[in-house]
């Protein structure tokens, strides 16, 4: 991820609304241009295709963060220990709000 502002070791892994896992570990990976390693650990029995999307979402306006994990639409599965490759960063509401008070929003 570019940003994982926010979210925290135990943090939920979600399909639609539905809690299937928690964040074990977040760290700065240098060999992926200093980016966010987000490490989670999903429940027995649910299987994800190599092509779903992680996006970190917030609960309402200021609440807490959480993985929101949208499944792909491949024949093929995630393996044990894989690695999710399309993901959406944390939105930057301060940013976002400090750009409109100044009027720089495009």
């Amino acid at each position: 991820f570019d940003s994982v502002s926010g979210l925290r070791t135990g943090a939920s892994v979600e399909i639609a609304g539905v809690e299937v896992g928690r964040v074990a570990q977040i760290a700065l990976d240098p060999q992926e241009g200093y980016t966010a390693k987000v490490t989670f650990r999903i429940d027995s029995g649910i299987e994800l295709q190599d092509d779903v999307i992680a996006s970190v979402r917030t609960r309402g306006i200021i609440g807490d963060k959480y993985i929101l994990l949208k499944p792909g639409g491949s024949d093929r599965l995630l393996k044990n220990g894989g690695r999710i490759r399309e993901v959406e960063s944390a939105i930057d509401f301060e940013g976002l709000l400090s750009k409109f008070i100044h009027g720089k929003v495009d």
